[in-house]
């Protein structure tokens, strides 16, 4: 089994904001897997006219008995099932089995569709998990 001692994903969500205290504890702060997006007007578009949407990914390893550098990469899907460049970045385990890496990932997106999202994690080339982002569209003519 691939990374069976590390380096261990032990969190990776979505959320509006993180915090980052003096003694470097964090606090994620609206912690989301979907919005809405609501349109009104005398003719709100059809199909969904694209918008611009600010989150963050927050994900943190803990090394295990892994050590040195790690890539790590970031890849969103679309709903259509397209997939912009994804996200690059090197990782270093160091220390003992319990410390690792936060990684806080400030993602400024175009949603240009409705539909589900998904933010799959890779490390060293092997997916260790996916994140769900929903986008529910919702025009309200007036």
């Amino acid at each position: 089994m691939p990374f069976e001692r590390g380096p261990f994903l032990s969190a990776a969500f979505l959320c509006e904001k993180i915090l980052a205290e003096q003694d470097n504890v964090k606090a994620a702060i609206r912690i989301i897997d979907r919005i809405t997006h609501q349109v009104q007007g005398p003719n709100p578009p059809q199909p969904m006219a694209p918008f611009n949407y600010e989150l963050n990914l927050f994900l943190r390893f803990k090394s295990g008995e892994a050590r040195g550098p790690h890539s790590l990469r970031v890849t969103m899907i679309k709903p259509s099932g397209e997939s912009p460049p994804s996200i690059l970045r090197t990782m270093h385990f160091e220390g003992e089995d319990d410390r690792g890496n936060d990684i806080v990932g400030n993602l400024k997106l175009e949603i240009d569709m409705p539909g589900l999202y998904w933010f799959e994690i890779y490390l060293e080339d092997i997916r260790v998990t996916k994140v769900p982002f929903r986008v529910i569209y919702v025009p309200v003519p007036t």
